[in-house]
């Protein structure tokens, strides 16, 4: 668990303001993607950030980013180039009350890398929002129930057919692949909650996607090592 402490300071962190708050043009949100520094380097020397199947740190994890990838495309557009995968961020850490990602906690990046948290802007339009915690139902290929009695009553169908999503994955049963694919649509759905399944919105981590990150776009970033 996440302990509440005490914002490092600019000096501490090497915080650099690129231009004043005052000048940026009204957008629909704020972001923080954590990136190494060498992503940080290519975006500067670039002027964006695109990011490509390279970029999955765990290859069981391609069709999941896959997935995001083709729900970006339906909800958002197509990508600008071509073979692009999703850029991860935040929009929401920890809650309404800690929406900044905090660098002083673990997990990051691996231990004592050096990373980079960028701040920017972005326009709803090409922002998928989703639920951090849900999300894992995708990476894992998992049934998302619409409550527990219904996540037991769907392990319970697939038990009496010698099927599990746990130990295959994905299912060879069509109508039970789709079943579990269509379930996680409900990531994307912030309102919803569900006691001991979803947390009230005020309360999730929400995570954002989106196509690439150009550097007109960065508010300020902070150098860190991750613990």
């Amino acid at each position: 668990m996440k302990r509440s402490i005490p914002a490092p300071s600019a000096r501490e962190c090497g915080v650099a303001r690129l231009r004043p708050a005052a000048a940026l043009a009204p957008k629909n949100m704020i972001l923080w993607t954590i990136q190494k520094e060498k992503a940080w380097d290519r975006l500067q020397k670039r002027g964006y950030l695109v990011a490509t199947a390279k970029n999955i740190m765990e290859e069981s994890w391609v069709s999941a980013y896959s997935w995001m990838a083709d729900q970006m495309k339906k909800r958002l557009g197509p990508p600008p180039y071509a073979d692009c995968f999703p850029v991860w961020a935040w929009y929401q850490w920890e809650s309404t009350k800690r929406k900044r990602p905090d660098l002083r906690a673990g997990g990051h990046l691996s231990k004592n890398q050096t990373g980079v948290r960028i701040e920017f802007d972005c326009h709803e339009s090409t922002t998928l929002l989703s639920d951090f915690e849900l999300w894992h139902y995708v990476l894992n290929y998992w049934y998302l129930p619409e409550s527990e009695a219904d996540g037991e009553a769907f392990e319970a169908e697939l038990e009496r057919r010698g099927l599990s999503f746990f130990k295959t994955k994905p299912l060879p049963h069509p109508e039970y692949h789709e079943k579990i694919v269509r379930s996680w649509d409900k990531i994307f759905a912030l309102d919803w909650t569900e006691p001991d399944l979803s947390s009230p919105q005020d309360q999730k981590s929400i995570q954002a996607t989106v196509w690439q990150l150009r550097i007109d776009q960065v508010r300020s970033y902070t150098r860190f090592k991750s613990k």
